[in-house]
């Protein structure tokens, strides 16, 4: 036998005996749009964990500052996936045809810290001491049509507040949001826990409480082109699986059977690396962890009620076709409420 064909008989035992070898090789590359919250840690715990790469998927994940660039890359094909917060921007390219949801990202929920609603010291001490107390009052937001405006119309909504009513300002940034109530320049607030948790442990504001306390709703979802859901529908469901298999871990680690907040045994490993991940301390992401249903099921109903609230504000342009945006293909629904 020649030295060329032992040689190559030999590289053929070595890939039978190693499939893993062919798989490593042959990987989809897929680039993953995600926000560096906790949100976010599913999909950071399925590539450090190996679970993209056992689905043949070579998972480049990119972190970005806002939630709209994400859905524009992703329209226009530069991203593969995103997994963010939903606002306007969103549901403005979803009414173009150009994106399908596929699962569940983070959830606004009863006894997880996500939008906190804080009022300051000066607007305290004059007597804003309740949601209802929004009304004729000045309450800051990030942007017009972001999660923390439709977090403003839910309490409105709840404590019967007319929007109208509510001087609704635009800060453009969280840092803007701590600034500016730190300096009673604005009477209230609504920006994530780790920028509200800040400004009530420095006394620069009071808490009233948490938006997801009062009205639970969809706060993220991960969602791809219709292009890639229509043609690339193996890659998605490979996809799916390892993103699961997060959403279950990082369930194990941070969530109780009953949906409540609890640290379970994993949650200080898993919070270690996040911390890498993020580049956050572990005890600020502790403090900040939003809630996923393990099995990423996704609020069908608050999607629609979303589509509705932008639409009812002026922001949303043209129709949003739900049946479409919300890809059955894919999509596991939460069980309707009893």
């Amino acid at each position: 036998m020649t030295l060329d064909r032992r040689s190559a008989l030999l590289g053929a035992g070595v890939m039978l005996a190693c499939p893993g070898i062919l798989r490593a090789q042959s990987r989809d590359k897929i680039k993953i749009g995600v926000l560096p919250t906790s949100g976010s840690g599913p999909m950071y715990l399925a590539a450090a964990r190996g679970y993209f790469a056992a689905e043949g998927l070579d998972a480049e994940i990119i972190k970005f500052d806002t939630a709209q660039p994400i859905a524009v890359s992703l329209a226009s094909g530069e991203l593969d996936f995103g997994a963010t917060s939903l606002a306007v921007g969103f549901y403005n390219l979803a009414a173009q045809g150009v994106m399908r949801i596929i699962a569940a990202q983070a959830r606004d929920n009863k006894g997880f810290p996500n939008n906190g609603f804080v009022v300051s010291i000066e607007a305290w001490e004059k007597g804003f001491r309740a949601y209802r107390d929004m009304a004729g009052r000045s309450v800051g937001i990030s942007t017009l049509g972001s999660a923390p405006h439709y977090c403003v119309g839910l309490l409105a909504d709840k404590f019967g507040i007319p929007m109208s009513k509510v001087d609704v300002q635009s800060l453009k940034t969280n840092p803007n949001i701590v600034a500016t109530i730190a300096s009673n320049r604005i009477d209230a607030a609504i920006t994530p826990s780790t920028f509200a948790l800040s400004l009530t442990r420095n006394n620069q504001g009071k808490l009233i409480g948490w938006v997801g306390d009062e009205s639970p709703w969809q706060l993220g979802a991960a969602y791809t082109s219709a292009a890639v859901a229509d043609n690339r529908v193996e890659q998605v469901q490979r996809f799916l699986r390892a993103y699961r298999r997060g959403m279950v871990d990082f369930a194990d680690a941070f969530i109780a059977a009953d949906g409540s907040r609890r640290d379970g045994p994993t949650a200080d490993a898993v919070l270690a690396q996040l911390s890498r991940d993020l580049d956050q301390p572990a005890e600020l992401l502790r403090a900040g962890i939003s809630y996923v249903d393990r099995e990423a099921r996704l609020d069908g109903p608050d999607i629609l009620r979303q589509i509705t609230w932008y639409k009812a504000q002026g922001l949303l342009e043209g129709n949003v076709d739900a049946s479409k945006l919300i890809d059955m293909r894919y999509v596991k629904l939460l069980p309707k409420a009893t």
